[in-house]
Protein backbone atom coordinates (compact mmCIF):
# COMPACT_ATOMS: atom_id res chain seq x y z
CA UNK A 1 0.00 0.00 0.00
CA UNK A 2 2.79 2.46 0.86
CA UNK A 3 4.55 1.58 -2.40
CA UNK A 4 1.33 2.18 -4.35
CA UNK A 5 0.84 5.68 -2.98
CA UNK A 6 4.52 6.47 -3.41
CA UNK A 7 3.95 6.05 -7.13
CA UNK A 8 0.92 8.32 -6.85
CA UNK A 9 3.12 10.98 -5.29
CA UNK A 10 5.78 10.64 -7.98
CA UNK A 11 3.23 10.77 -10.80
CA UNK A 12 1.54 13.87 -9.39
CA UNK A 13 4.88 15.58 -8.85
CA UNK A 14 5.78 15.04 -12.51
CA UNK A 15 2.34 16.18 -13.63
CA UNK A 16 2.45 19.38 -11.53
CA UNK A 17 5.99 20.21 -12.69
CA UNK A 18 4.92 19.75 -16.30
CA UNK A 19 1.91 22.04 -15.80
CA UNK A 20 4.03 24.87 -14.44
CA UNK A 21 6.79 24.49 -17.06
CA UNK A 22 4.30 24.38 -19.95
CA UNK A 23 2.45 27.44 -18.69
CA UNK A 24 5.70 29.33 -18.20
CA UNK A 25 6.74 28.89 -21.83
CA UNK A 26 3.29 29.91 -23.01
CA UNK A 27 2.48 32.94 -20.82
CA UNK A 28 5.33 33.44 -18.35
CA UNK A 29 4.82 33.67 -14.62
CA UNK A 30 2.95 36.25 -12.60
CA UNK A 31 1.20 36.12 -9.26
CA UNK A 32 -2.26 35.77 -10.78
CA UNK A 33 -1.11 32.80 -12.85
CA UNK A 34 0.53 31.04 -9.88
CA UNK A 35 -2.58 31.34 -7.72
CA UNK A 36 -5.11 30.27 -10.36
CA UNK A 37 -2.96 27.46 -11.73
CA UNK A 38 -2.44 26.15 -8.20
CA UNK A 39 -6.18 26.19 -7.44
CA UNK A 40 -6.88 24.38 -10.73
CA UNK A 41 -4.31 21.66 -9.94
CA UNK A 42 -5.71 21.21 -6.42
CA UNK A 43 -9.21 20.87 -7.88
CA UNK A 44 -8.02 18.30 -10.42
CA UNK A 45 -6.17 16.15 -7.87
CA UNK A 46 -9.11 16.26 -5.45
CA UNK A 47 -11.45 15.19 -8.29
CA UNK A 48 -9.12 12.35 -9.22
CA UNK A 49 -9.37 10.91 -5.68
CA UNK A 50 -13.11 11.57 -5.51
CA UNK A 51 -13.56 9.23 -8.48
CA UNK A 52 -10.79 6.92 -7.25
CA UNK A 53 -12.24 6.21 -3.80
CA UNK A 54 -15.97 6.77 -4.29
CA UNK A 55 -16.62 5.52 -7.83
CA UNK A 56 -14.07 3.25 -9.48
CA UNK A 57 -12.52 1.23 -6.66
CA UNK A 58 -15.87 0.30 -5.01
CA UNK A 59 -17.28 -0.65 -8.42
CA UNK A 60 -14.27 -2.76 -9.38
CA UNK A 61 -14.39 -4.46 -5.96
CA UNK A 62 -18.08 -5.44 -5.85
CA UNK A 63 -19.75 -4.16 -9.07
CA UNK A 64 -22.11 -1.78 -7.28
CA UNK A 65 -23.77 -0.19 -10.33
CA UNK A 66 -26.18 2.00 -8.37
CA UNK A 67 -23.35 3.62 -6.44
CA UNK A 68 -21.41 4.09 -9.68
CA UNK A 69 -24.32 5.83 -11.42
CA UNK A 70 -24.68 8.20 -8.48
CA UNK A 71 -20.99 8.92 -7.90
CA UNK A 72 -20.06 9.75 -11.53
CA UNK A 73 -22.32 12.84 -11.91
CA UNK A 74 -21.41 13.81 -8.34
CA UNK A 75 -17.74 13.73 -9.37
CA UNK A 76 -18.34 16.21 -12.19
CA UNK A 77 -20.33 18.46 -9.87
CA UNK A 78 -17.57 18.16 -7.26
CA UNK A 79 -14.99 19.51 -9.72
CA UNK A 80 -17.16 22.50 -10.68
CA UNK A 81 -18.12 23.30 -7.09
CA UNK A 82 -14.59 23.01 -5.70
CA UNK A 83 -13.06 25.13 -8.46
CA UNK A 84 -15.72 27.79 -8.02
CA UNK A 85 -15.16 27.84 -4.27
CA UNK A 86 -11.36 28.14 -4.55
CA UNK A 87 -11.20 30.65 -7.42
CA UNK A 88 -14.37 32.72 -7.19
CA UNK A 89 -14.88 32.69 -3.41
CA UNK A 90 -11.54 32.18 -1.64
CA UNK A 91 -9.32 34.01 -4.17
CA UNK A 92 -11.79 36.88 -4.36
CA UNK A 93 -11.89 37.10 -0.58
CA UNK A 94 -8.10 36.77 0.01
CA UNK A 95 -6.53 38.37 -3.08
CA UNK A 96 -9.34 40.44 -4.51
CA UNK A 97 -9.55 38.65 -7.87
CA UNK A 98 -11.14 35.58 -9.42
CA UNK A 99 -10.79 33.70 -12.68
CA UNK A 100 -14.22 34.23 -14.23
CA UNK A 101 -16.04 37.54 -14.47
CA UNK A 102 -19.35 36.10 -15.56
CA UNK A 103 -21.45 35.54 -12.45
CA UNK A 104 -23.97 33.28 -14.22
CA UNK A 105 -23.80 29.69 -12.91
CA UNK A 106 -25.01 28.06 -16.14
CA UNK A 107 -22.13 29.19 -18.39
CA UNK A 108 -19.61 28.53 -15.60
CA UNK A 109 -20.90 24.97 -15.16
CA UNK A 110 -20.84 24.26 -18.91
CA UNK A 111 -17.30 25.62 -19.25
CA UNK A 112 -15.98 23.48 -16.40
CA UNK A 113 -17.91 20.22 -16.26
CA UNK A 114 -16.04 18.75 -19.24
CA UNK A 115 -12.69 19.48 -17.56
CA UNK A 116 -13.50 16.91 -14.88
CA UNK A 117 -13.62 14.23 -17.58
CA UNK A 118 -9.82 14.17 -17.84
CA UNK A 119 -9.28 13.57 -14.11
CA UNK A 120 -12.11 11.03 -13.95
CA UNK A 121 -10.61 9.13 -16.88
CA UNK A 122 -7.06 8.90 -15.52
CA UNK A 123 -8.56 7.94 -12.15
CA UNK A 124 -10.39 5.04 -13.84
CA UNK A 125 -7.21 3.98 -15.66
CA UNK A 126 -5.17 4.05 -12.45
CA UNK A 127 -7.83 2.07 -10.54
CA UNK A 128 -8.06 -0.56 -13.27
CA UNK A 129 -4.29 -1.01 -13.58
CA UNK A 130 -3.88 -1.25 -9.79
CA UNK A 131 -6.65 -3.85 -9.52
CA UNK A 132 -5.06 -5.86 -12.34
CA UNK A 133 -1.67 -5.68 -10.64
CA UNK A 134 -3.13 -6.66 -7.25
CA UNK A 135 -4.96 -9.60 -8.82
CA UNK A 136 -1.84 -10.86 -10.58
CA UNK A 137 0.21 -10.49 -7.40
CA UNK A 138 -2.39 -12.36 -5.31
CA UNK A 139 -2.70 -15.09 -7.94
CA UNK A 140 1.06 -15.63 -8.11
CA UNK A 141 1.28 -15.65 -4.32
CA UNK A 142 -1.57 -18.15 -4.09
CA UNK A 143 0.04 -20.42 -6.69
CA UNK A 144 3.35 -20.29 -4.84
CA UNK A 145 1.75 -21.11 -1.50
CA UNK A 146 -0.33 -23.88 -3.07
CA UNK A 147 2.77 -25.43 -4.65
CA UNK A 148 4.64 -25.24 -1.35
CA UNK A 149 1.72 -26.82 0.50
CA UNK A 150 1.40 -29.62 -2.04
CA UNK A 151 5.13 -30.30 -1.87
CA UNK A 152 5.02 -30.43 1.93
CA UNK A 153 2.05 -32.78 1.76
CA UNK A 154 3.74 -35.08 -0.75
CA UNK A 155 6.84 -35.25 1.41
CA UNK A 156 4.93 -36.19 4.54
CA UNK A 157 2.05 -38.35 3.34
CA UNK A 158 1.69 -42.08 3.59
CA UNK A 159 0.37 -43.91 0.56
CA UNK A 160 -3.31 -42.84 0.52
CA UNK A 161 -4.44 -46.15 -0.96
CA UNK A 162 -2.83 -47.93 1.97
CA UNK A 163 -4.71 -45.69 4.42
CA UNK A 164 -8.09 -46.15 2.70
CA UNK A 165 -7.64 -49.91 2.32
CA UNK A 166 -6.71 -50.17 5.99
CA UNK A 167 -9.75 -48.15 7.08
CA UNK A 168 -11.97 -50.24 4.83
CA UNK A 169 -10.56 -53.37 6.44
CA UNK A 170 -11.19 -51.97 9.94
CA UNK A 171 -14.75 -51.00 8.97
CA UNK A 172 -15.47 -54.52 7.72
CA UNK A 173 -13.93 -56.21 10.77
CA UNK A 174 -15.65 -54.02 13.36
CA UNK A 175 -19.10 -53.87 11.75
CA UNK A 176 -20.27 -57.23 13.17
CA UNK A 177 -19.10 -56.46 16.69
CA UNK A 178 -19.58 -52.68 16.97
CA UNK A 179 -21.64 -51.06 14.16
CA UNK A 180 -21.31 -47.65 15.78
CA UNK A 181 -17.53 -47.85 15.75
CA UNK A 182 -17.60 -49.13 12.18
CA UNK A 183 -19.68 -46.13 11.16
CA UNK A 184 -17.16 -43.80 12.80
CA UNK A 185 -14.35 -45.47 10.83
CA UNK A 186 -16.34 -44.99 7.63
CA UNK A 187 -16.89 -41.29 8.36
CA UNK A 188 -13.19 -40.85 9.08
CA UNK A 189 -12.36 -42.55 5.78
CA UNK A 190 -14.77 -40.23 3.94
CA UNK A 191 -13.17 -37.19 5.56
CA UNK A 192 -9.65 -38.23 4.63
CA UNK A 193 -10.67 -39.06 1.07
CA UNK A 194 -12.44 -35.72 0.70
CA UNK A 195 -9.45 -33.81 2.09
CA UNK A 196 -7.14 -35.54 -0.37
CA UNK A 197 -9.39 -35.14 -3.42
CA UNK A 198 -10.32 -31.51 -2.66
CA UNK A 199 -6.65 -30.52 -2.64
CA UNK A 200 -6.61 -31.30 -6.36
CA UNK A 201 -9.46 -28.95 -7.27
CA UNK A 202 -10.05 -25.23 -6.89
CA UNK A 203 -13.63 -25.32 -5.64
CA UNK A 204 -16.22 -27.83 -4.45
CA UNK A 205 -19.99 -27.70 -3.97
CA UNK A 206 -21.30 -26.40 -0.67
CA UNK A 207 -23.12 -29.69 -0.04
CA UNK A 208 -19.77 -31.48 0.10
CA UNK A 209 -18.49 -29.04 2.73
CA UNK A 210 -21.68 -29.62 4.72
CA UNK A 211 -21.18 -33.40 4.56
CA UNK A 212 -17.62 -32.94 5.79
CA UNK A 213 -18.81 -30.87 8.77
CA UNK A 214 -21.52 -33.41 9.59
CA UNK A 215 -19.03 -36.28 9.52
CA UNK A 216 -16.61 -34.31 11.70
CA UNK A 217 -19.32 -33.56 14.26
CA UNK A 218 -20.57 -37.18 14.22
CA UNK A 219 -17.08 -38.55 14.92
CA UNK A 220 -16.76 -36.40 18.04
CA UNK A 221 -20.27 -37.27 19.21
CA UNK A 222 -19.54 -40.98 18.84
CA UNK A 223 -16.18 -40.60 20.52
CA UNK A 224 -17.68 -39.01 23.63
CA UNK A 225 -20.73 -41.31 23.65
CA UNK A 226 -23.53 -38.77 23.78
CA UNK A 227 -21.72 -36.25 25.96
CA UNK A 228 -20.70 -33.94 23.14
CA UNK A 229 -23.33 -31.30 22.40
CA UNK A 230 -23.44 -29.44 19.09
CA UNK A 231 -26.31 -27.82 17.20
CA UNK A 232 -25.63 -27.69 13.48
CA UNK A 233 -28.26 -25.98 11.34
CA UNK A 234 -28.27 -25.35 7.59
CA UNK A 235 -30.66 -22.97 5.80
CA UNK A 236 -30.99 -22.65 2.04
CA UNK A 237 -31.44 -24.98 -0.91
CA UNK A 238 -28.93 -23.70 -3.43
CA UNK A 239 -26.22 -26.04 -2.18
CA UNK A 240 -24.64 -26.75 -5.57
CA UNK A 241 -22.88 -23.39 -5.52
CA UNK A 242 -19.12 -23.75 -5.33
CA UNK A 243 -16.76 -22.71 -2.57
CA UNK A 244 -13.12 -23.14 -1.66
CA UNK A 245 -12.65 -26.59 -0.04
CA UNK A 246 -11.92 -26.97 3.68
CA UNK A 247 -12.71 -23.32 4.31
CA UNK A 248 -15.18 -23.68 7.19
CA UNK A 249 -13.90 -26.67 9.12
CA UNK A 250 -11.01 -24.80 10.85
CA UNK A 251 -13.61 -22.68 12.67
CA UNK A 252 -15.43 -25.81 13.86
CA UNK A 253 -12.15 -27.50 14.80
CA UNK A 254 -11.21 -24.44 16.85
CA UNK A 255 -14.58 -24.53 18.66
CA UNK A 256 -14.20 -28.21 19.51
CA UNK A 257 -10.60 -27.73 20.68
CA UNK A 258 -11.20 -24.76 22.96
CA UNK A 259 -14.90 -24.95 23.76
CA UNK A 260 -17.05 -26.49 26.47
CA UNK A 261 -18.77 -29.33 24.64
CA UNK A 262 -19.93 -31.66 27.43
CA UNK A 263 -22.78 -29.59 28.86
CA UNK A 264 -26.18 -29.91 27.22
CA UNK A 265 -27.36 -26.49 28.41
CA UNK A 266 -24.53 -24.64 26.60
CA UNK A 267 -23.95 -26.52 23.34
CA UNK A 268 -21.85 -25.18 20.49
CA UNK A 269 -24.09 -23.57 17.88
CA UNK A 270 -23.11 -23.75 14.22
CA UNK A 271 -25.31 -22.20 11.56
CA UNK A 272 -24.85 -21.96 7.80
CA UNK A 273 -27.22 -19.83 5.72
CA UNK A 274 -26.87 -20.29 1.96
CA UNK A 275 -28.33 -17.76 -0.46
CA UNK A 276 -27.79 -17.05 -4.13
CA UNK A 277 -24.19 -15.92 -4.50
CA UNK A 278 -23.38 -15.74 -0.79
CA UNK A 279 -23.21 -17.60 2.51
CA UNK A 280 -23.40 -16.59 6.15
CA UNK A 281 -21.59 -18.88 8.59
CA UNK A 282 -21.72 -18.51 12.38
CA UNK A 283 -19.90 -20.71 14.89
CA UNK A 284 -20.43 -19.91 18.56
CA UNK A 285 -19.22 -21.77 21.63
CA UNK A 286 -18.52 -21.31 25.32
CA UNK A 287 -14.83 -21.11 26.13
CA UNK A 288 -13.12 -23.73 28.27
CA UNK A 289 -11.02 -21.49 30.54
CA UNK A 290 -9.26 -24.48 32.09
CA UNK A 291 -7.54 -25.60 28.90
CA UNK A 292 -3.80 -25.22 28.90
CA UNK A 293 -3.59 -24.37 25.21
CA UNK A 294 -5.00 -20.86 24.92
CA UNK A 295 -3.98 -20.24 21.31
CA UNK A 296 -6.48 -20.41 18.47
CA UNK A 297 -4.17 -22.60 16.40
CA UNK A 298 -2.54 -22.27 13.02
CA UNK A 299 -5.77 -23.28 11.28
CA UNK A 300 -7.49 -19.99 12.10
CA UNK A 301 -4.55 -18.00 10.75
CA UNK A 302 -4.48 -20.09 7.59
CA UNK A 303 -8.18 -19.62 6.85
CA UNK A 304 -7.83 -15.85 7.34
CA UNK A 305 -4.95 -15.88 4.89
CA UNK A 306 -6.90 -17.95 2.38
CA UNK A 307 -9.83 -15.57 2.58
CA UNK A 308 -7.51 -12.63 1.89
CA UNK A 309 -6.07 -14.35 -1.16
CA UNK A 310 -9.14 -16.05 -2.60
CA UNK A 311 -11.96 -13.66 -1.69
CA UNK A 312 -10.35 -10.19 -1.45
CA UNK A 313 -12.94 -7.49 -0.68
CA UNK A 314 -15.66 -10.15 -0.87
CA UNK A 315 -15.86 -11.32 2.72
CA UNK A 316 -16.53 -9.97 6.18
CA UNK A 317 -15.02 -11.97 9.05
CA UNK A 318 -15.73 -10.96 12.63
CA UNK A 319 -14.22 -12.90 15.53
CA UNK A 320 -15.66 -11.87 18.88
CA UNK A 321 -14.13 -13.23 22.07
CA UNK A 322 -15.27 -12.47 25.60
CA UNK A 323 -14.42 -14.15 28.90
CA UNK A 324 -16.93 -16.93 28.24
CA UNK A 325 -18.00 -16.82 24.56
CA UNK A 326 -16.10 -17.23 21.32
CA UNK A 327 -18.01 -16.40 18.13
CA UNK A 328 -16.96 -16.51 14.49
CA UNK A 329 -19.19 -14.67 12.03
CA UNK A 330 -18.30 -15.03 8.33
CA UNK A 331 -20.20 -13.43 5.44
CA UNK A 332 -18.84 -14.52 2.10
CA UNK A 333 -19.69 -13.38 -1.42
CA UNK A 334 -19.35 -16.37 -3.75
CA UNK A 335 -20.10 -14.60 -7.02
CA UNK A 336 -16.54 -13.24 -7.52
Amino acid sequence: MNKKYTWHFIAWSIFILYQYIESYFEDGYDFLFLVLNTTYIITGIATFYFFYFLAWKPFLANSNKVRLLISIPLGFCFFVALRYFLEEVMCEFVFGFGNYRNDAIGPYFKDNVWRAFFYGSISLLASFLEQKQDFEKSYLQLQTEKSEAEMAFLRSQLNPHFIFNTLSYLHTKTFKFDPELAETVRKLSDMLRYSLESSKTDKVTIIKEIELLKNYIAIFQNRFEGKFFVNFHVEGTDLQQRIEPLLLIPFVENAFKHGIMNQSDIPANIKLVVEKGKIHFVCKNNINNYQKDKGSGIGMENVQRRLDLLYPDNYDLNIDKTNSIFCVDLKLNLSN
